[in-house]
């Protein structure tokens, strides 16, 4: 095949882009819009913005054939070959330029987060909001659109997350083959999966919860002196029963289950039987009740943990019933105070009377006295310091009224407690350990109500109270939603159980969207407000935390949020509510500023910078750079950026509320421009993070001021700096030059085989490097900052002696079947060399003595020699030999050697093959017939051969490789040149 030199341009004029892709077209129509995308196809100066544009209002073209110099600079290396526009033929690409359209394709990239049990939440720490891939594809020559590889993503990884792809778990998103301007599902959503999800043991009936539940069953044992009887009825060995559970962890990739400690307590107080005259003791502590508290499971075994045994000694006690009246009738106490606080109730009194004598267990109850229904019981330790009342039995000397005292907090059951409902207490001394009453127990019970005369009224109304809330947190998050946290407490949560917090549009007065808020939901818990409110019931569980879609709002609008608590479980009906104050997310005609600092072309691609401050930017705070192409009517790249600080916008612009953060320095590098086509900036913000953020609630800036022509310089430079050999390659290296390496931006580098007929040998893509020196001495070039080549070519594909050109191509399409710019390097170079150097020659002499001995002579029977030899031909002709010859060329040795490596050489002699296995060190036999007397004159030199035979012998397909050495000649006994 024949290459032909060629440099084609792209004519001016022609029409060659590609309509711009659906998800990427400029959506126009408005400067601020909420949820509205007008027609993409809008004639671009029908879209300019009414925010305040930069003050210098002239137009200002950077033609980029104008950025810098092209006049005569020397290369970096050596002078550049000029180029001939005629000298043979690469391949059958004619040299006609076809039309060609190119257009780039995005894929955008929205992160979010879910937490353990699925539910939307903010990004973790060190989590990008939202991301882009560009690719530029082209058409070929037949007109159809060539396949191009959008590159695999890496996602960056958080501890504690794993990631997802579009639904499957991966940590990257792989590489996709575009054929289609207008290809679709490439726009990907990365989540964030919490790596475990915590279950807690909520239902023993669930067979997948069933591993969470177990049951301690520790033993009591009673211990009494002897002759002394338990109570009728005691068990003797008596059980405790404490239901234990524990959370497990799922691995949400694996699904591997880990589980965390057993924890449980004693579902009530036990009450321990008393015996008259003695004291029950548990741990040499007197008690008469072991308490829930104190009987806690917390335990990490992997089974049900271990019971254990309880021991209830009885001692004799101090007998402070002795002087007790037994006929005394009646059933005194009083309430010193009572409190209620975070949903419990703090009582302190005492109640004596006789029937403790036989009713021994002394209860306190809190009620509703509206409803008469149990809130909650707990059991009084009558040997506890609390119950001590040494006041009580010089008024009403009854049987315990030394120990009639009770100190307790007692946490309320409020399921059925409502607003407006009385708290009562009673009192109770009963034979029955439980606390309950029956026929066969004795008991006697004392209301602190008023209802006798016996005991105090004391007692707590549960009112209205406050409608108290505050809202924590009401604002636009990275999710393309509205983030809301608090919390609402009031008493009303007891009669409306159901907690909804409804989004409410005040400007139209409709309801958006509605959540439910349930117990267990990330905020729910709030002890800082109970902390606070502590006579307000259920404020400890009145937070809220949660995230609703943009779906159906209109950011214009004044959005108010609502808590409701109501009975209904969809949220209507009758409810307590709490209206927050409105807001209003964007303003329809907010102060906004911007100004476009550079537009131009570098080695990195497009290069822009800039401001755009607006004081929609919390609504909006994804900020979008479009390249709209003015000649060809259409947006030509869409980039969603970061924000960059800018303190001088700032000082200039204060009272705009992100100026200090307005800034944007940027490059669009995956763009094909059009030679001739003009371009102009335009800043989005936003609230959408996919596509180029039309979907969403922006607002718009136009960059008038500034405009980009795209003109490419015409020179066309390179040079060949060399190539080395090394493990089987041909490693070349050098730069090419030339700006339609932005559009051709794929280089190729075409090995030819000049020595016979330039055929092509091999073609390597490659990618390009930076070469700061072509830049400095080619500056009106602006991609010779990157014009630097390396690639390898296979060495097994060339032959030795065969002179060999490369080429260097520039093409659009990626196979090299379609526009493209070549440069031919003159500096040719033949694989013909070779080196030698002989290290050492040392003869090998036999002394021979006369029979009288009297005359002894010495002849050289042989030699040792070392050095290196080295030849291209090596590559087929790999058999090295080294053949002794004298002044007449008769042989009088050969010796086969064995190359070893030598890395002197080859650092000397890089672009020769095999450099680095080139030594030898052997010992020459002369041959048996020939003998060489230490006086000869025969002068003696070395054929050093490379040969594809094994005899030594050139064959029919050798070519030359024989070196031949100086003369050696014999003095004494040495040879020396």
């Amino acid at each position: 095949m024949e290459l032909k030199k060629h440099y084609k341009m792209y004519k001016s004029g022609k029409m060659w882009v590609s309509a711009a892709v659906a998800t990427l077209a400029l959506t126009a129509g408005m400067t601020v819009s909420t949820n509205v995308s007008a027609d993409e196809s809008t004639n671009a100066n029908q879209t300019q913005a009414t925010t305040n544009q930069n003050a210098n209002s002239s137009s200002n073209e950077v033609n980029l054939s104008q950025a810098g110099s092209t006049s005569n600079a020397t290369t970096p290396a050596q002078p550049a070959d000029n180029q001939n526009s005629n000298a043979g033929k690469a391949d059958d690409q004619n040299s006609q330029s076809s039309e060609v359209k190119t257009a780039t394709v995005t894929r955008n990239i929205t992160f979010t987060a879910v937490d353990d049990q699925g539910k939307e939440v903010s990004l973790p720490n060190g989590a990008k909001s939202k991301d882009q891939q560009n690719v530029t594809i082209s058409t070929g020559k037949d007109g159809k659109w060539q396949s191009t590889d959008m590159p695999e993503y890496q996602i960056s990884q958080v501890d504690g997350y794993y990631t997802k792809v579009n639904g499957k778990w991966e940590t990257t998103i792989p590489t996709v083959s575009i054929t289609d301007p207008n290809q679709k599902n490439l726009d990907v959503t990365v989540q964030y999966v919490k790596s475990t999800r915590v279950v807690k043991p909520t239902d023993e009936k669930d067979k997948e919860q069933k591993d969470q539940f177990g049951t301690v069953t520790d033993t009591v044992k009673y211990e009494v002196p002897n002759g002394v009887d338990l109570p009728d009825g005691t068990k003797n060995l008596d059980t405790i029963q404490i239901k234990v559970s524990r959370d497990k962890t799922i691995d949400s990739k694996t699904n591997k289950v880990t589980y965390g400690n057993w924890t449980g307590k004693l579902a009530k107080d036990y009450q321990i039987p008393q015996i008259a005259g003695y004291t029950s003791y548990v741990d040499d502590k007197a008690a008469t009740v072991i308490k829930a508290d104190s009987l806690k499971v917390d335990s990490n075994s992997k089974d049900v943990p271990k019971s254990q045994t309880i021991t209830i000694t009885y001692k004799v006690s101090e007998d402070y019933n002795k002087n007790v009246d037994p006929k005394i009738q009646g059933n005194w106490g009083w309430i010193d105070s009572l409190t209620v606080e975070n949903n419990s109730v703090h009582v302190k009194g005492w109640n004596a009377t006789n029937t403790s004598r036989e009713g021994q267990y002394h209860y306190i109850f809190v009620m509703d006295g509206t409803t008469g229904q149990e809130l909650r019981r707990v059991a009084v330790d009558i040997a506890s310091d609390s119950a001590k009342r040494g006041d009580i039995p010089g008024v009403h000397n009854v049987w315990n009224a030394q120990v009639s005292g009770f100190d307790v907090t007692i946490n309320l059951d409020t399921t059925n407690l409502r607003v407006g409902h009385k708290i009562i207490v009673m009192s109770r001394w009963t034979s029955d350990k439980d606390g309950n009453t029956s026929d066969k127990s004795v008991s006697a019970d004392l209301y602190f109500d008023g209802r006798t005369n016996d005991a105090n009224n004391v007692t707590y109304i549960v009112r209205q109270g406050q409608n108290l809330a505050n809202l924590d947190t009401f604002k636009m998050n990275g999710s393309n939603g509205i983030s809301v946290s608090g919390w609402h407490a009031t008493n009303e949560s007891l009669n409306y159980k159901n907690h909804w917090l409804i989004l409410w549009d005040a400007t139209t007065g409709r309801e958006i969207s509605r959540q439910q808020v349930k117990d267990g939901d990330e905020g729910v818990d709030r002890p800082d407000v109970a902390n606070v409110y502590k006579t307000t019931f259920n404020a400890d569980k009145s937070g809220f935390n949660t995230y609703f879609s943009l779906k159906g709002v209109t950011l214009t609008d004044r959005i108010q949020l609502v808590s409701r608590y109501t009975n209904d479980v969809n949220g209507n009906g009758p409810s307590f509510d709490y209206w927050f104050p409105a807001k209003q997310f964007m303003t329809a005609n907010a102060v906004a500023a911007a100004s476009l600092d550079d537009i131009s072309y570098t080695g990195n691609g497009l290069h822009v910078s800039g401001w755009f401050a607006t004081d929609n930017i919390d609504a909006m705070p994804n900020l979008f750079l479009i390249l709209w192409d003015n000649t060809a009517n259409t947006q030509a790249a869409s980039k969603l950026v970061n924000n960059v600080a800018r303190p001088d916008v700032a000082r200039a612009y204060s009272h705009i509320k992100n100026a200090g953060n307005s800034g944007f320095d940027t490059y669009f590098n995956e763009i094909s421009l059009v030679p001739g086509h003009q371009y102009t900036l335009v800043a989005r913000y936003s609230s959408n993070n996919t596509g180029n953020g039309g979907n969403g609630a922006y607002t718009n800036i136009w960059f008038t001021n500034k405009k980009y022509t795209f003109n490419l310089n015409r020179t066309n430079a390179g040079h060949f700096d060399g190539y080395t050999i090394n493990d089987g390659k041909l490693v070349v290296s050098g730069w090419h030059a030339n700006d339609m390496s932005a559009l051709e931006n794929n280089h190729w580098l075409i090995l030819l085989d000049s020595s016979n007929g330039n055929r092509e040998v091999q073609r390597i893509q490659v990618n390009n490097i930076a070469r700061p020196d072509v830049a400095n001495a080619y500056r009106g070039v602006m991609t010779a900052g990157n014009s630097g080549f390396n690639g390898q070519f296979d060495l097994s594909k060339l032959q030795a002696g065969h002179t060999y050109t490369l080429v260097s191509r520039y093409a659009v399409d990626p196979n090299n079947a379609a526009q493209y710019t070549d440069y031919w390097f003159n500096n040719a170079f033949t694989l013909n060399k070779q080196a030698y150097y002989i290290d050492n020659l040392t003869p090998t002499v036999s002394k021979t003595t006369s029979k009288d001995k009297k005359a002894t002579s010495y002849q050289i029977i042989g030699v040792h020699v070392s050095g290196w030899m080295v030849s291209d031909y090596t590559m087929s002709q790999p058999n090295a030999y080294l053949i002794l010859l004298n002044d007449k060329e008769q042989e009088l040795a050969r010796q086969n050697v064995k190359l070893t490596e030598r890395a002197d050489v080859a650092k000397v002699y890089p672009s020769i093959a095999n450099s680095g296995k080139s030594g030898f060190s052997t010992d020459i036999k002369l041959n048996k017939a020939i003998t060489l007397d230490k006086d000869s004159t025969e002068n003696l030199h070395f054929v050093l051969r490379f040969t594809d035979g094994k005899s030594g012998n050139p064959t029919k397909t050798d070519q030359t490789a024989d070196q031949t050495s100086s003369d050696y000649v014999i003095k004494g006994e040495e040879l020396v040149k």
